[in-house]
């Protein structure tokens, strides 16, 4: 027997191989959903439309991509589910000041809590960045 035969298999990549191959596709997908999302919504909070963008490294300033579903309660990092905040509407989302019902590609409605406790809406959007004007 020759002393190079290998007894392993070398055709199949390795679990470690598969692996990072596994998780270099899921940051493809997902850094194509991000540029879907800030397309859609043009680097700008859906709630407030103050500008921001999501890729500048300043917390105040960055906008941010946020689930309306959050991924701990089952929801994907999808279009349908991604909608761009500003840092202060964010904020104001994960402190249960603001609430997010909807559908991102199709109409979201936003409510905040006033001093009461009470949720009244502050923006309505029928379809895409169209908000409805009463």
């Amino acid at each position: 027997m020759s002393p190079h035969v290998s007894y392993f298999k070398h055709d199949r990549p390795s679990r470690v191989d598969v692996a990072a191959k596994k998780k270099a596709d899921a940051e493809k997908v997902w850094r194509d959903v991000r540029k879907l999302v800030d397309q859609r919504d043009g680097k700008q909070c859906r709630c407030c439309d103050k500008r921001s963008d999501p890729e500048a490294t300043g917390l105040l300033t960055r906008g941010h991509r946020h689930h309306v579903v959050y991924r701990s309660a089952g929801g994907a990092d999808t279009i349908d589910n991604l909608v761009t905040l500003c840092a202060q509407c964010h904020s104001d989302e994960h402190h249960s000041k603001l609430r997010i019902e909807g559908n991102p590609e199709v109409s979201l409605t936003f409510f905040r809590k006033d001093e009461a406790g009470e949720w009244f809406t502050v923006r309505e959007e029928v379809a895409v960045r169209v908000v409805r004007r009463d």
